[in-house]
Formats: structure tokens, sequence, C-alpha cells
């Protein structure tokens, strides 16, 4: 799914919404000869109008996210705190509330007699109709809030999604700005990734190769991990056809090895058997002897050979796009 496909279902907050609203109300009913019962009835029906043309876009996203599932669905919980499903029985109940107050009140107005009262009836029915926004603006605002995150999030429809991970400052958004065309914030402390960054590799005839930079993920238990953690573990979990996990083996590391191997576990546990490459980082940056006692490490703990690279200076650069080359001519994306 597109980011723009969730852009066009963003709804309003409501100070956005009442201002909306008291414009098109001054607007409705005034061209031609009309009566004041025709005026009004043509405010009602302009404000129903505007009440379900929100909630339908709400329903419309909640709709989107729950048939794509995955990653968006519990991207949604995790920021919204409550399924996608739960979300979309409240907003059907009150499409289905504003209906029912609009073809009572439009009755009402109807059958009412004069226009003393028939103002009272509009009045009402525009009261209980702008209510329905306001009594769930919690509800609203989090859909609204979750559907322009969504909207935000880079394009990452491929033919072989390959997610960077680590922990942070291992060089995750260098690396990605050295193989694509992205663009990333690149930063020198922790934690300058809060998002999922793209960048795209095309590889003619075979197709075209996404790399996800995700925010770093710690050494710790899930439980104590931070949205932003979530986010990189979600990513793990549903987007990745295939994983490269940086290793920062360099004197400056925020994180030990010890920390950095554990989180390789962690990661390697979600990936269910996909293509993994260990990536020992910022070669240009760690003393010949320090980092072939970390390349020998990484391979007797994970039984993996690792590729040293540098990000910085484009060391072994081509090597790491040969294996991801050669994994998209192979097929190996949807393992």
């Amino acid at each position: 799914m597109k980011p723009e496909d969730f852009r066009r279902s963003i709804i309003h907050e409501p100070g956005e919404f009442l201002a909306i609203l008291e414009r098109r109300l001054k607007s409705a009913g005034s061209s031609g000869r009309v009566s004041a019962r025709a005026r009004l009835l043509e405010k009602l029906s302009t404000c129903y109008q505007l009440v379900d043309g929100e909630l339908s876009k709400a329903e419309a996203f909640l709709r989107k996210v729950i048939e794509i599932g995955g990653f968006h669905a519990e991207l949604f919980k995790l920021e919204a705190s409550v399924e996608p499903g739960e979300v979309l029985k409240r907003i059907k109940a009150l499409r289905r509330a504003a209906v029912d107050i609009y073809a009572s009140s439009r009755s009402g107005l109807k059958a009412s007699e004069g226009e003393v009262a028939a103002r009272e009836v509009f009045r009402a029915g525009v009261g209980r109709l702008v209510s329905i926004y306001k009594r769930n603006r919690r509800i609203l605002s989090t859909v609204r809030k979750t559907a322009i995150e969504f909207s935000r999030m880079p394009d990452v429809e491929g033919d072989l999604r390959v997610i960077i991970a680590g922990m942070p400052q291992a060089g995750k958004s260098t690396l990605i700005s050295r193989l694509t065309n992205a663009k990333p914030e690149i930063g020198f402390y922790p934690f300058t990734t809060k998002n999922i960054i793209a960048g795209h590799l095309a590889v003619e005839p075979y197709g075209r190769i996404v790399l996800i930079d995700t925010p770093g993920i710690l050494d710790r238990p899930m439980s104590e991990r931070n949205p932003v953690e979530h986010r990189a573990v979600l990513a793990v979990k549903h987007l990745a056809d295939a994983l490269l996990f940086l290793i920062d083996p360099s004197p400056g590391k925020y994180y030990s090895l010890d920390e950095q191997l554990n989180v390789y576990r962690t990661v390697q546990g979600m990936l269910q058997g996909k293509p993994l490459m260990i990536v020992l980082n910022k070669a240009d940056a760690t003393p010949p002897g320090e980092l072939e006692e970390a390349r020998e490490r990484v391979r007797r703990e994970t039984g993996a050979e690792p590729l040293v690279v540098s990000a910085l200076t484009g060391l072994n650069l081509d090597a790491l796009k040969n294996w991801l080359v050669g994994l998209l001519k192979a097929g190996t994306q949807g393992f």
C-alpha cells in the first residue's frame, strides 16, 4: 500500500472540522429564493454530509489497515493501544447514529409548525450531529494521527525487501544512503532514525531492491522497549525478505559486542530462516587487530562469516551489492 492511499483518508481535527462546518452552514441555502424551512433543511443536510464524510474516511482507512494486516495492523495497535477492528466497529456505529439523527431531525423539521419550532429542531439536530464528533474526539484523533503516520511512511513496495537492522549508531543510515537513493538524517548520536526510511536500488532487468533502514534496537526485553524500537521489530517481522545486521566493532562504539550479538540473536529469531548477512561496519575506524578479533568472535558465536565494510569509505560495498543482487536474481523474496 502506497503512502498516498492513506493520505486520502486523513480526517480533520475537531477544531478544523468545526471551522469547516461553520463556513459551509453560512453558505448553505443562500442561493435562490427558497423558504426558511428549505434553507434549514439544506443546512441540516450539509452538516450531516460533513459528519458522515469524515466518518466515512475514517472507516475507509481502518478497512485498509485491516485488509493489509501484518505490519500496518500491528503498528496501528502500537500507536492506538487498541485493535483496528474494534475501532472500525465504533466508527460504523457512529455512522449509523448519524443517519438516525439526520433522519429524525429532517422529519421533525418538516413536521414542525412555524419558523421558531423549525429552528429549534434544526439546532437540536445539528447539535447532536456535531456532538458525535466532539464526544468521540479521542478515538477520531487516534485515527487521524495514525493515518498521518502511515501517509508519511516511505514506499516499501519492491521485488526484494531488505531490512537493515542493528543497534543505534551502527551506521545503518550511512549504509543505506551509500547503497541507494535514500537521503536519511544522519547524526552522531543514538536514535537519529525515529521512523522507517526506505531506499530503492533498481537492478535491470530483474526488478527493484528496497532497503529499509529501521530505528536501532537495544539489548533489553520486549516489554521494556520504546515505541521507536517496536517499529523496528515490526519491520523485521513483517517486511523483511532478507536482512543485513550491522555490527560496530570500532573503539568508539556505543554498545559492546556482547550487547550487539544479543540483539543479533533476537533479530535472527524473528526472521524464520530468511537470508541474513552480518556486516561488520566502520572498518575505516577500527584498528586491524581489533577488527580481526571482532570478526573471529562473530564467526565463532554465530557460525556465519561476516562481511567487513566501511559505509563511509565504500570498502566492500560492491560485494554487499552483489549479495543483494544475487538474492534478487534467485527469487528469494517471500521466504
